[in-house]
């Protein structure tokens, strides 16, 4: 772990983070009418390449990238796995089961998802520690075709949970990656908070 981050700052951040993040799950349940389940988020520190590897199957998966910036910096990623996406564009636009959803719809669909995940988990824990933040709208992602390049991201804080919809065998998982600058005003407001 890195030597900034002490096992006070984990639990600290692991703790805001659940907050957060059970607030976007409560949004998304609510919204799709489905119960959702999280995880615990876990914090890890990777380069450029080890976090590609996160990524997991590129072809079983969507992925979203939404930019932030204001007193800290980085960017949000999510992954929705493709199995269930259908049904979850299906109940977030109120659709009869015969109706056939297109690629776009399906896109505007999980960007919507991706935007209530990643945008309530860091506004939820921006909030908490009192940052202002702003983030832009979430984009599809390829992870094959467009790598992060190593001189955005020297060594990444990831911090990860990831959302389950059982009912629809559907699962995100929400990466948040801190640029090293921005981390460390997280850092110094956790020393605040502690």
């Amino acid at each position: 772990m890195n030597p900034t981050l002490s096992a006070d700052h984990e639990d600290s951040l692991k703790e805001l983070l659940n907050i957060s993040m059970g607030q976007a799950a409560c949004k998304l349940a609510t919204l799709l009418n489905h119960p959702v389940t999280l995880t615990i988020p876990s914090i890890d520190i990777a380069s450029p390449g080890q976090l590609m590897e996160m990524f997991g199957d590129v072809k079983a998966n969507y992925y979203t990238r939404q930019p932030f910036f204001g007193q800290m910096s980085g960017e949000v990623i999510t992954q929705l796995t493709k199995q269930g996406g259908h049904t979850i564009a299906s109940d977030l636009l109120a659709l009869d089961d015969d109706q056939v959803i297109d690629s776009q719809t399906l896109h505007d669909s999980l960007l919507e998802v991706s935007n209530i995940l990643s945008g309530a988990s860091l506004r939820g824990l921006c909030e908490q520690i009192e940052l202002g933040t702003r983030t832009q709208p979430p984009v599809m992602y390829s992870p094959a075709r467009q790598p992060i390049p190593s001189n955005k991201w020297q060594q990444a804080i990831i911090l990860h949970v990831s959302f389950l919809i059982e009912s629809a065998s559907f699962e995100t998982k929400t990466i948040i990656c801190f640029a090293e600058g921005g981390f460390n005003v997280i850092v110094n407001r956790l020393d605040e908070w502690l």
